[in-house]
């Protein structure tokens, strides 16, 4: 049923290639003992400003995975998309269609964490991030990339892109970082989202995003309902952080369980169980199950350090779920 040519795998001769377009920002994490009441007070343990943004985290665990990486995006010229732009291209990631807005502001987000890796994010969206349009980028950007990933900042760029790679028969992944009701905010209504998962080869979203886009709040339902009202062609995926990840397509279902481990930052997890994923079903050619328990890998090994960026290399994932047995 999964044969190479429908879901699009890639041979691995050579180095393959990856766009990626969405959020880039810069995150200033602040460690706390616990999260302050309403009202109430707490202290600041320790307080940090390192690159972030889920696509770029992504690009980041990717680019360790031996993959070419091209980062897409909008920044501003101000301090925070000078020092991301700096750090993307030391961790790795090809910088050269990241455009800068002058005068702009870049997003970033105040990320805080709490013992046992548990986190909440505020983000300050600045005006750069969502307002990217397919006119600034390259008429070429498409050429030789083998895999296109998008969270919808920005929507139009990320549709615009997305029916470029499907003419070309390049794979297309739309994670659903954020659920409908937030994206809203941004200014992508439900028909943007529903066009960009038209356009998908694989779909992936949190169990909020499910909640939101079907109103079952037992995640497994929400995934069922969903595939029954949105065709992907090589089905969806829910990443639920400790329950593991769930992939439906069509009537098949799996389920791979968490790896686990002693959480000092999830911050990125899911980002890096993507870019697992991407590796290791569309480039190595792995069977959903161990393309997904490869996946857990690497969100594991990520959830074991601070920040949200992991450098894992594929040998030390696939060290980890060895000694996991």
């Amino acid at each position: 049923m999964h044969d190479r040519a429908k879901r699009g795998e890639i041979d691995m001769e050579g180095r393959k290639r990856v766009l990626s377009l969405g959020t880039v920002a810069m995150d200033v994490v602040i460690e706390t003992e616990q999260l302050p009441r309403e009202d109430g007070f707490g202290f600041i343990e320790s307080e940090r400003l390192i690159p972030g943004g889920s696509a770029a985290n992504l690009s980041v665990a990717l680019a360790h995975l031996g993959i070419e990486v091209y980062q897409t995006g909008k920044i501003g010229d101000d301090k925070y998309g000078n020092e991301f732009r700096r750090t993307l291209v030391e961790d790795g990631v090809d910088d050269r269609f990241l455009v800068t807005k002058p005068g702009g502001s870049t997003l970033h987000t105040y990320i805080i964490t709490i013992p046992g890796g548990k986190h909440c994010i505020l983000a300050n969206l600045g005006d750069s991030v969502a307002s990217l349009e397919p006119e600034e980028l390259p008429e070429n950007i498409l050429e030789g990339i083998d895999f296109f990933y998008t969270d919808m900042f920005s929507a139009r760029a990320s549709i615009h892109l997305g029916k470029l790679a499907k003419k070309k028969g390049i794979p297309v992944l739309y994670n659903m970082q954020c659920p409908p009701s937030f994206m809203e905010k941004c200014g992508v209504d439900i028909k943007d989202i529903e066009e960009m998962i038209e356009l998908s080869t694989i779909f992936a979203s949190g169990r909020e995003g499910y909640f939101e886009m079907t109103g079952e709040e037992e995640y497994k339902k929400g995934v069922q309902k969903f595939c029954e009202t949105y065709s992907v062609p090589q089905g969806v995926i829910c990443t639920a952080g400790d329950e593991g990840s769930l992939w439906i397509d069509g009537e098949d279902s799996i389920h791979v369980g968490a790896y686990s481990v002693d959480a000092v930052d999830t911050t990125g997890a899911g980002d890096c169980f993507l870019a697992g994923l991407i590796y290791a079903y569309f480039f190595k050619g792995m069977d959903r199950q161990k393309a997904l328990k490869f996946a857990s890998g690497s969100a594991a090994i990520k959830c074991m350090k601070k920040g949200p960026r992991s450098k894992a290399t594929v040998q030390e994932i696939e060290q980890f779920i060895y000694s996991a047995k």
